[in-house]
């Protein structure tokens, strides 16, 4: 199943740039790579990141952890990583598309499998499918760690309680909107993940959310601009969304980078029997 030309934002330097910056707003918000709850025994370890994008959360593991783990990235388009002349000896990427058959060599052989940001890529707003390709790749004993935000809890966030937000609103309503490949009313399974994981079969799941972290809130702002312009590109009415994100950004900049649109973030971890 083909989903590249289903998926709403950009791929090239601005996207790359934009996804090493969530990634590392996203570690300061957790305070890990990897929930302390899940064992990193260096011995035989592998672990894989699916949708790994740039490539940046394995990049960034390697350098915490031995040269002897084994580090596999997983993506359908691989364009925007590294070429591999320039990665560590432990790091690979494979190209691939999670949906179609997962092939045998896979089968049962990560310690570890991380998955974050697949809002836009999860089919009908159902995890399960999706949850049952990994715990195909998984070793038994393996975990699960999944990070999304909760589109649930969106809101507009504030250092000066007299803020002017009028075009920041604007750009999260328009955020908050549905379009064919984006249908955001459908998009709250994320804050029953933790049951999906119970519900088939994952042991010692824990849910744990992330919303805390204030001097992540201007950078959070960047990126959410950031990811709005890729998608303008991508949508009939994308000259006036550019000019919507024009507005919204000099509002920023008027409140000394003092509003951002802010949701929870979540990150669910489980252990195959």
């Amino acid at each position: 199943m083909d989903l590249s030309d289903e998926y709403p934002l950009a791929r090239g330097y601005r996207a790359a740039s934009r996804l090493n910056l969530q990634h590392y707003i996203w570690k300061q918000s957790q305070g890990y790579l990897v929930h302390p709850n899940i064992p990193l025994d260096p011995e035989g370890l592998k672990i894989a990141d699916i949708g790994t994008g740039t490539g940046i959360w394995l990049l960034d593991l390697a350098d915490h952890l031995p040269a002897s783990v084994q580090l596999d990235g997983f993506d359908i388009d691989t364009s925007q990583c590294p070429p591999g002349e320039w990665l560590p000896r432990n790091v690979s990427i494979h190209k691939l598309d999670i949906y179609d058959e997962i092939p045998r060599r896979f089968y049962g052989q990560y310690d570890i499998i991380h998955v974050r940001f697949f809002l836009c890529v999860v089919i009908q707003s159902n995890p399960r499918a999706l949850l049952e390709r990994l715990m195909v790749m998984l070793k038994p004993g393996g975990w699960i760690q999944w990070t999304e935000q909760d589109l649930k809890t969106c809101r507009i966030v504030s250092a000066k309680p007299n803020a002017k937000t009028e075009h920041t609103k604007a750009l999260m309503d328009f955020a908050m909107s549905p379009t064919p490949n984006w249908p955001i009313e459908a998009q709250h399974w994320v804050a029953d993940l933790h049951k999906v994981f119970k519900d088939m079969g994952l042991a010692e799941v824990k849910e744990e959310r992330y919303n805390k972290t204030s001097w992540t809130y201007s950078g959070s702002q960047d990126v959410t601009m950031l990811a709005m312009e890729e998608i303008s590109l991508r949508i009939p009415n994308g000259h006036s969304i550019r000019q919507m994100i024009s507005r919204a950004s000099q509002e920023f900049e008027e409140n000394e980078r003092g509003i951002a649109i802010m949701t929870d973030k979540i990150t669910v971890i489980g252990r195959k029997m």
